[in-house]
C-alpha cells in the first residue's frame, strides 16, 4: 500500500509493516472455503474511476489501484492489498471513493456476506481477521502521518475563514498555493462567479506557476479551512515528489473544463439576449 508523494520516503519499518498487513491478509483468505471472481482493471484516466461494489471485499492481485476521493489520487494499493468499498456505508450526499488503475490491475471480488459468514465460523477466522484489519488501519495512520509532512513539511499554516470572507483576491500578488479542507468556496472573476471549490481542491496554483497576480477573487461561501503553502515550498514539493504533478493536472484541467462550461453559457446568454 502506498500514499501518493509518501513511497520511497518510508524506510525499512513501514517495509516490515506493510509486509505483515499483506501477510495478514493472505493468512485470513487462507482459511475460507470461498470462491472469488476475478476483476479485471484496464489502463483508464482517473475520470473514468468507479466505485466498487458495496457487497464486495477486495484483494489486489496484481498491478496498482489507485484511490480517488474527488479529483484527488488519496491512495494507491498494490498486490495483497484488502480494499473495503465504501458504497454500503456512507452517508447521503457523500460520494464513495473510486477505484481504478492508469496501468492495468487484476483484483479478486468476495462476496461480503460470504467472508462475514465464513470468518464468524471459527474463533482463530475472527482473530485473524481482526489482525488483517488493525493491521491495515495502523499502516494507513502512519502513511497519513509520512503523507503530510511530506506534503507539508515546515512553513504550512491552516487557516479558517467564516462564510463571506476573502480568501484570495483578484490583482493580488501569487505568493501562496492553497487547499480546501473542509467547506465551500466560490471563484468570481470581476465579481461574476465562475466556479465552486470543495474539499480536496488545490486552488490559487495557476497564478503561482505563472508567476503572475491573481487573475479570481475566492470568496467562502460556507465557513472553509484551507492549508497555504508558500509557492517556493509548493515548487520544492513538484520538483521532489513527481507524482504531486498527477493530482495537479487534473485539479486544474477540472478548473479550466469549468471555466468553459460557465463561458459557453455566458455567451448563449448574450446570443439569446442580443437575438430576442
Amino acid at each position: 500500500m502506498r500514499t501518493m508523494l509518501a513511497t520511497a520516503q518510508s524506510g525499512s519499518d513501514f517495509q516490515a509493516l506493510n509486509e505483515s498487513a499483506k501477510a495478514a491478509v493472505r493468512d485470513v483468505f487462507s482459511r475460507l472455503s470461498i470462491s472469488g471472481r476475478e476483476l479485471d482493471m484496464p489502463p483508464m484516466g482517473s475520470g473514468d474511476y468507479k466505485a466498487l461494489d458495496g457487497n464486495c471485499v477486495a484483494v489486489v492481485i496484481s498491478g496498482h489501484v489507485s484511490v480517488v476521493q474527488g479529483h484527488t489520487v488519496i491512495g494507491v494499493f498494490d498486490g495483497g492489498d484488502l480494499l473495503l468499498p465504501d458504497t454500503n456505508v456512507i452517508g447521503p450526499g457523500s460520494a464513495p471513493l473510486r477505484y481504478g488503475s492508469e496501468s492495468g490491475a487484476h483484483v479478486r471480488l468476495y462476496q461480503r456476506d460470504q467472508v462475514e459468514s465464513a470468518i464468524a465460523s471459527e474463533p482463530a477466522t475472527i482473530e485473524a481477521w481482526n489482525r488483517a484489519l488493525i493491521l491495515q488501519i495502523t499502516t494507513i495512520l502512519r502513511l497519513n502521518a509520512l503523507h503530510i509532512r511530506e506534503t507539508v513539511g515546515e512553513g504550512l499554516t491552516t487557516e479558517l475563514f467564516s462564510a463571506g470572507k476573502i480568501i484570495i483576491a483578484q490583482g493580488a500578488p501569487a505568493d501562496d498555493v492553497f487547499s480546501m479542507i473542509d467547506g465551500l468556496a466560490q471563484v468570481l472573476v470581476n465579481d461574476q462567479p465562475v466556479a465552486e471549490l470543495r474539499p480536496g481542491e488545490l486552488f490559487g496554483t495557476m497564478a503561482a506557476l505563472m508567476g503572475s497576480h491573481r487573475r479570481a477573487t475566492v470568496r467562502a461561501i460556507e465557513d472553509c479551512k484551507v492549508v497555504r503553502l508558500p509557492k517556493d515550498h509548493f515548487f520544492e514539493l513538484i520538483r521532489s515528489r513527481p507524482n504531486a504533478v498527477h493530482g495537479l493536472l487534473v485539479d486544474m484541467a477540472s478548473s479550466i473544463n469549468e471555466l468553459n462550461e460557465e463561458v459557453v453559457r455566458l455567451r448563449e446568454q448574450l446570443n439569446h439576449t442580443t437575438n430576442a
